[in-house]
Parts: structure tokens; sequence; C-alpha cells
């Protein structure tokens, strides 16, 4: 064989092995998305929970709108990032009233939600969340949230 062919086989060898490494790099990424997503695994770069500092610990009065008010006028917000000093990567929240209350999820440009929560049920979260807004779902109603948040 000629020098040639020799660096010509060694380019392609090297070049498929390069794609390869590509695609088993894309398959270990989307693992761990799964891994993330399904078991509520915080990403690595979101500080995890420090047993030393005490979680966010609070109740939130939630009051209907009043009828003729503008949709969201009445809204409760939660800010869980300035008051922990980073994302809350898991936690609960427990209706204590007697109305539905509604709650959107936010982090970073996204923000999911209304989740309706009844009257004495609980949610629990294992996802990122910067901030918490709620609302009740009847006119002239009340409810209280308990929020725990890690």
């Amino acid at each position: 064989m000629k020098p040639e062919e020799i660096i010509t086989q060694a380019q392609g060898a090297v070049k498929a092995l390069e794609e390869r490494l590509a695609c088993l790099e894309d398959r270990l990424a989307a693992i761990q998305r799964t891994l993330e997503y399904e078991y509520g695994r915080p990403r690595r770069d979101v500080a995890g929970h420090d047993p030393a500092r005490l979680p966010l610990i609070s109740q939130i009065d939630v009051y209907g709108i009043p009828t003729g008010e503008v949709f969201g006028y009445n809204r409760s917000h939660l800010d869980v990032a300035g008051v922990l000093g980073k994302p809350a990567t898991r936690g609960h929240l427990v209706n204590m009233g007697y109305s539905n209350v509604q709650i959107w999820f936010s982090y970073g440009s996204s923000k999911v939600g209304p989740y309706i929560l009844p009257p004495s049920a609980a949610l629990e979260i294992s996802f990122l969340v910067e901030k918490v807004e709620f609302e009740v779902d009847l006119e002239g109603g009340y409810s209280k949230i308990q929020v725990l948040f890690q």
C-alpha cells in the first residue's frame, strides 16, 4: 500500500469514530434528560437542597376576584427563587381552604398551568420552580395554601 492510501483510510476511520461518538453523546444526553423528568433529578447547573438551610415554609391566603374585576387582577404570587436563593427542586402545596385553587408554575420564560387543586388536596412537585401563582376559581371565594419548597 502507498502511504497516501493508508492516510486516506485512517482519516476515514477517524471520521467514522467521531460520528459514532457524537451519536453516543446525544443518546447519553437524552437518557439524562429522561431521568431528570422521570425521577425529579435536578439539572447539574442547579444547586441541590442544602440540609443546613431551612426550606421555604409558608401559608398564602388566596382570595377570589370580586364581580366585574379584570381576570388575573387578584392573583397571588410567590417568588420561590427570591426567597430560597435558588430555584426549588422539590416540595408540595396543600389547599387548606374551601375553594378550588388554580396554580401556575414558572421557570425562566416557561410557564405551565393552571393546575386545579381541590380543597384538602396536596400537590407534590419534583421539578424546577422559580415562581408560583395562585388564583381561586370562584368569585368571592377564599382559600389558604400551605407551601413547602426546598
